[in-house]
């Protein structure tokens, strides 16, 4: 086999292999060289690997949006990485620093969904993210003389995925909670 077709068929294996790690799929995979050098068929192919790209979870949108949305979460100081919960349950504040959580909406865009928060004495800042794109930004509010107190129907645009990122970002000594509901139909 020339070294070209065979370098192409590692790169291709490689790809699949991360990919079905990333996804969780079972993946049999040696690193010992098999057939022989002079030769043109390999035993098995990648269609011969347990699982397809079709029995993984999501799509590859909702899985662009994700890396999208964690790899601006990384990119933040005092960050950690998203939880996930169910839309109406409520989020109270981990303190400092940023806090970013997934919130299931139970269904895709476009939807709209009444977000609920109070900030108390101390200013933070809440930013909504959709498929990677800030769609509602509360700029920093509550202070001592007007607590941060309020709501805001957030609309989501068009798009596949179900969730929704929450970023909150808040001063030393914050307190704070949040609350999406799910969507209103």
């Amino acid at each position: 086999m020339s070294r070209i077709r065979r370098s192409g068929l590692r790169a291709v294996l490689t790809a699949v292999t991360v990919a079905a790690v990333a996804f969780g799929a079972p993946v049999a995979a040696s690193a010992a060289p098999t057939g022989s050098a002079g030769s043109n068929d390999l035993p098995g192919s990648v269609a011969d690997l347990p699982g397809s790209v079709s029995e993984l979870p999501g799509s590859v949108m909702d899985l662009g949006a994700r890396a999208i949305d964690l790899g601006s979460v990384i990119l933040e100081n005092g960050s950690s990485l998203p939880t996930t919960q169910q839309c109406n349950q409520s989020r109270q504040s981990g303190g400092e620093g940023v806090t970013s959580t997934y919130h299931e909406l139970g269904r895709s865009g476009p939807t709209s969904f009444l977000l609920d928060w109070e900030t108390y004495d101390v200013p933070d800042r809440i930013q909504v993210f959709y498929g990677g794109s800030q769609i509602y930004d509360t700029g920093r509010i509550g202070d001592s003389i007007n607590e941060g107190t309020g709501s805001a129907v957030v609309n989501v645009p068009a798009g596949s995925a179900t969730s929704v990122l929450v970023r909150v970002t808040g001063d030393p000594g914050t307190d704070w909670d949040y609350l999406v509901n799910c969507p209103i139909l």
